[in-house]
């Protein structure tokens, strides 16, 4: 079946800028390796990839742990070049015409705002208003060279041209159109690229033969774990018999995925050391009201979810926590007595965003 993105040949190069949430660097690159090999000029930042590839742009714009991903059509070493400057140069010279087909296919692939487009402006990651004379060129030079009309409201499709405080500005094609969380993700689920960019992080390998999530909730983990390692035996586990079923049912069809329903702290259906990785997203305590005092404190819960951590991991066995709860979390890492040690390691505490809230991923070894 022929694709929006058929139409240019699979051998010629593309050069790509592709944003994730920061922090996560690292993991990009090793995601990257592992899902599109070939890369080239691969250069990462805060949040930022840029590389080059031969793939076909459909592919490369549903890696998962992308937030957006961006067909770049022209750039520039400089972030000192205001916007109308950026604008007159690229309506003289970009790639725009050499893609004209299958931009003009994706804005009209879309199911709103067919065949058209809108121009935002983005400085170091925020969006900014731009002199009415700069949107109406813009605007007049992409629908001249595209056949596009403008549309501001529901574009099919979006250009921007982006300055980043690395050094490098942008003008490029947004590739991605991705429906807000409120649309497909359930109430405190994690976001499908946030759960693969923690498996990127744990570097998995041919010895991670049996996997553990047990705080699973909807089952972001698992299920890009199932994608990411397919041979490995992955188990799924939550304190909530409704999560379960959900999760039952989300993995009917996926046999490597094993669903538990019990607590994180008595994972009474594994053997003494016989995980390879843990990764998991437990309770932060914010916003359980007071689910988590008391003898119910988050403290509580980190401390004994370690302990049951040391128990079932093998000897050689790691475990990736994230959580908004840092200095509970870190304090009671301390406190153990098998990952007291991790605490000293250069790569302990990686800090992120995750829908704009710090937060930061844990990474433990066995003493």
């Amino acid at each position: 079946m022929q694709t929006v993105y058929d139409t240019i040949s699979p051998m010629q190069s593309r050069k790509y800028l592709a944003t994730f949430a920061p922090g996560f660097e690292g993991a990009v690159g090793d995601l990257l390796e592992r899902t599109l090999p070939g890369c080239v000029n691969l250069v990462l930042s805060s949040g930022m990839a840029l590389f080059s590839h031969f793939a076909d742009i459909g592919t490369v714009s549903s890696l998962a742990f992308f937030n957006n991903v961006f067909l770049i059509l022209r750039e520039w070493d400089t972030t000192t070049s205001p916007f109308h400057d950026l604008v007159k140069s690229s309506a003289g010279k970009s790639d725009l015409g050499a893609y004209r087909e299958p931009l003009v296919a994706l804005a009209s692939f879309a199911s709103s705002g067919s065949g058209s487009f809108r121009v935002r402006f983005s400085k170091e990651n925020q969006f900014t208003s731009v002199d009415k004379k700069v949107m109406d060129f813009s605007e007049q030079f992409i629908s001249r060279v595209t056949g596009l009309r403008a549309d501001r409201m529901e574009p099919g499709i979006e250009f921007w041209y982006i300055i980043r405080r690395e050094g490098r500005s942008f003008f490029a094609a947004r590739l991605t159109k991705k429906a807000s969380t409120e649309k497909y993700l359930a109430q405190g689920e994690l976001r499908p690229e946030i759960a693969q960019l923690l498996a990127g992080m744990a570097r998995l390998g041919d010895s991670d033969r049996v996997l553990l999530d047990p705080f699973a909730g909807h089952g972001a983990i698992p299920e890009q774990l199932s994608i990411l390692q397919p041979d490995a035996v992955i188990h799924a586990s939550d304190i909530d018999p409704n999560l379960t079923s959900e999760l039952a049912r989300r993995f009917s069809l996926c046999k490597n995925v094993t669903v538990h329903t019990g607590d994180a702290l008595r994972l009474e259906w594994l053997e003494d050391a016989s995980v390879d990785l843990v990764i998991t997203d437990p309770p932060w305590g914010f916003w359980d009201d007071d689910a988590y005092k008391g003898e119910r404190s988050i403290e509580r819960l980190y401390a004994g979810m370690l302990d049951e951590f040391d128990r079932v991991l093998s000897p050689n066995g790691r475990a990736f926590v994230l959580t908004g709860a840092k200095r509970e979390f870190a304090e009671a890492v301390e406190k153990s007595a098998a990952f007291a040690p991790s605490a000293g390691k250069e790569h302990f505490r990686t800090d992120i965003l995750v829908n704009g809230k710090k937060s930061a991923v844990f990474a433990l070894a066995r003493n």
